[in-house]
């Protein structure tokens, strides 16, 4: 006669010890991530007077291009979601962390120094794909 199953003990796969310590410093860069890509559609909000401003202080960006620059960045990002889970997990998740910060940073970056709502669009679609 057998003897049902501990319902305690574990049953997948055990974590590696290595990973297991490092946990609290893997939630802290995935949070760091997290913020980074939210903070910018709060910054953009906070920025929408002065983008719509006619030149020489803003943009004068329409309420159209308003409506892109803010989706431009949340479409591309939606989009390329689960391209990004897949070359994650084939190239190593380290590395397209890493490469998509890098991205994201370059667009924020040519973002900030726009000339025009087009730019603003395109540098914002840059970042949603960093993202």
């Amino acid at each position: 006669m057998t003897t049902p199953a501990d319902p305690a003990a574990p049953t997948g796969p055990r974590v590696p010890e290595a990973v297991h310590r490092r946990r609290w410093a893997i939630l802290g860069v995935l949070m760091l991530s997290l913020l980074i890509v939210v903070l910018d559609n709060s910054i953009l909000n906070v920025a929408i007077k002065t983008i719509s401003t006619p030149a020489p202080t803003g943009l004068g960006a329409t309420q159209s291009e308003l409506e892109w620059a803010i989706n431009a960045y949340t479409l591309v990002f939606a989009g390329l979601l689960f391209t990004a889970g897949l070359l994650g997990d084939r190239l190593g998740r380290k590395k397209v962390l890493i490469g998509g910060l890098a991205v994201f940073g370059l667009g924020s970056a040519l973002a900030a120094f726009s000339g025009s709502p087009g730019e603003l669009i395109t540098f914002r679609a840059v970042m949603g794909l960093g993202a």
